[in-house]
């Protein structure tokens, strides 16, 4: 995220894209957590629900994302799955796809 010269900019609200962006960055550095990772996710998931849009890149950032943690980080996927199951609420149905790579 590039810091922005408008200072207003500052105080906006993130969008789902930013917080996709972070999520990358925070996995690129090695900084994700099973808590930071399950929020993240958490939030990404209902704005995505509840703000569907035709623009579908959003979509994809969140599969791609979710892809990265099943690749790389299985074991942490499974305990945001595992913490996420905690409410009686299960996880989306689409981590669990077994698709041919």
């Amino acid at each position: 995220m590039p810091i922005s010269s408008n200072h207003k900019d500052l105080f906006r609200s993130p969008t789902t894209k930013d917080k996709l962006t972070l999520f990358q960055l925070l996995f690129d550095v090695k900084l994700l957590t099973a808590d930071v990772t399950l929020a993240l996710l958490k939030i990404i998931h209902k704005e995505l629900a509840v703000h569907q849009s035709r623009d579908r890149s959003g979509y994809k950032r969140y599969a791609e994302a979710i892809e990265l943690l099943r690749y790389h980080m299985a074991d942490m996927l499974q305990d945001v799955v595992n913490k996420w199951d905690t409410r009686g609420i299960t996880a989306p149905m689409e981590w669990f796809s077994q698709k041919d790579r």
